[in-house]
């Protein structure tokens, strides 16, 4: 390909040039159903050039499912394949899914293109070879790949006079090969002692593809060091790629074919199917630690109703019965600029009923946003991104909230500040703010002390769309990947208190009066 005169090359051959060059431009001129069927996003282009690098040795693609990952790297072996053009220089892969049925899916498709499809049959002609099996295939210009559904298959496969020049290790982990401590290290020494030494010593590479399924997988071990090196600045032998479905304030990452509205349905199936926590791992990249666990699921009690007020009382209907409640906000600031790995800010609702049982109204949860949104001069509205001051006051305005409690720490006084002019601005002196300074204990310890007791006696009432705090409860422990929503509801509930009501006989509520002890002894 290199030969070609430039000066009298044809469309077809310029488009040939660039398939040579670029994975993404390859597969939209071959393999159309699957690189047409969206508009490309951003990290499919960083993908595929990690895979075409071939200084990439150890390249690791960590990525929600459904997300291109198995595609990207099927196409990038027919690539390699079909502009092989030296027989003496062969290209030797293997391919090791967790199942036999993902194993020989993958080989067929590779197969099928490299028999059927008539624009690579047209540039490259026939490349089937003497060797056509569902786990084997040889191509005519001696291009080798098998396919296993078992990493230790490696071992036995390399019985040329050459060791493999890629291995791709695609979704090789799975539920049932990493459900004991045993067959998590097995996973790993395979990898390290079996897939690593099976190559080609100077030029051979190594791929991963997957989701963590275990929070002690070979993949999550993967994610978790490389996050440490990232943080001490230190170099890591693997390139790894990984993305969450959500990025930035709640946008999704394939927003062309992975919409909000598809992400919900999802968040939704997987709450519905009592496992919210699923979404987390195939989605977010956020593996649940059982071992490690505080709650589960049956620490949750759900509710569905709605607030009103009447007559200076705030009321929640729940079950066809109307509650007097008083509402309280919980705020985890978590004011920082660093958009893309700062904490969220968090501004929840809650509200308490007389027998203490607490339901959570709403929250807002958002990444990196302002103290306060900028105004517009003439009107006093937010221009642009609203602030936690913004939300605070919008939602004692909405509840009619007793009292706000905002974490007090030295990145947070901004805050306090900009609810106090605006207070003054709106002559809002209602509206009750109470600094809370974490103390000495450790975050998660404070969390834990704080609503542990209403955890264990099923007080704490969700609805059950509220798919971040759900995951924040069930993975709750020294390893869990966020803490702000949690730690939010923490913040609303430690100075809440029930409202002076009681039940009378016909058991309809009514305000309990506290009346000042007289000093008349009968």
């Amino acid at each position: 390909m290199a030969n070609i005169n430039s000066e009298n090359i044809t469309k077809a051959e310029e488009a040939l040039q660039l398939a040579h060059k670029d994975l993404i431009s390859f597969g939209k001129l071959f393999l159309p159903d699957d690189f047409m069927r969206s508009e490309t996003p951003f990290f499919h282009f960083e993908m595929s050039d990690a895979i075409d690098d071939r200084n990439v040795k150890q390249l690791a693609i960590i990525i929600p499912r459904g997300h291109g990952k198995t595609v990207l790297t099927k196409a990038s072996v027919i690539k390699d394949f079909v502009f092989c053009q030296d027989r003496n220089d062969f290209l030797f892969y293997a391919w090791v899914s967790a199942t036999q049925k993902l194993s020989v899916g993958n080989m067929d498709y590779i197969k099928h293109h490299l028999e059927n499809n008539d624009r690579i049959k047209y540039y490259f002609g026939n490349l089937k070879g003497r060797k056509w099996t569902e786990e084997d295939i040889e191509l005519s210009n001696g291009c080798k790949l098998i396919s296993k559904s078992n990493v230790a298959g490696i071992r036995g496969g390399a019985k040329l006079h050459k060791r493999y020049d890629l291995i791709v290790l695609d979704d090789f982990e799975h539920e049932a090969n990493t459900i004991t401590p045993e067959a998590r290290d097995k996973n790993a020494n395979l990898v390290t002692a079996v897939v690593y030494p099976a190559l080609e010593p100077h030029t051979g590479r190594l791929r991963v593809n997957g989701t963590p399924v275990h929070y002690d997988s070979f993949i999550n071990n993967l994610l978790t060091n490389h996050a440490k090196a990232k943080e001490d600045k230190k170099q890591f032998s693997w390139k790894v790629i990984t993305y969450k479905a959500i990025i930035g304030d709640g946008a999704p990452l394939w927003e062309s074919f992975f919409d909000k509205k598809k992400l919900e349905e999802k968040k939704k199936f997987y709450s519905d199917s009592g496992q919210p926590h699923k979404f987390y791992q195939e989605y977010m990249m956020e593996v649940m630690s059982e071992e490690d666990a505080v709650w589960t699921r049956k620490h949750i009690k759900y509710w569905d109703g709605y607030f009103r007020r009447e007559d200076d009382t705030n009321y929640l209907t729940v079950n066809g019965e109307q509650i007097p409640v008083n509402v309280f906000i919980g705020c985890d600031p978590a004011t920082d600029i660093d958009t893309k790995h700062s904490d969220f800010s968090v501004i929840m609702v809650v509200a308490v009923d007389a027998n203490n049982n607490a339901y959570v109204l709403e929250y807002e949860r958002h990444r990196s946003i302002p103290t306060i949104g900028s105004k517009d001069p003439a009107t006093g509205e937010v221009i642009g991104k609203k602030g936690v001051v913004d939300y605070i006051m919008e939602l004692h305005e909405k509840y009619h909230c007793t009292s706000s409690t905002v974490e007090d720490v030295a990145m947070n006084r901004s805050i306090f500040q900009a609810l106090n002019e605006e207070r003054r601005l709106k002559n809002k002196y209602d509206v009750s703010v109470i600094p809370e300074k974490p103390g000495g204990q450790q975050k998660r310890n404070r969390i834990y002390s704080g609503l542990s007791a209403r955890f264990s006696m099923g007080t704490v009432h969700i609805r059950k769309n509220m798919f971040d705090l759900i995951n924040e409860i069930v993975t709750f422990g020294p390893k869990m990947a966020h803490d702000d929503t949690i730690e939010s509801l923490y913040y609303a509930l430690v100075h809440a208190f029930p409202p002076n009501f009681s039940k009378n006989k016909e058991k309809k509520w009514f305000k309990t009066i506290k009346r000042a002890k007289s000093w008349v002894v009968a």
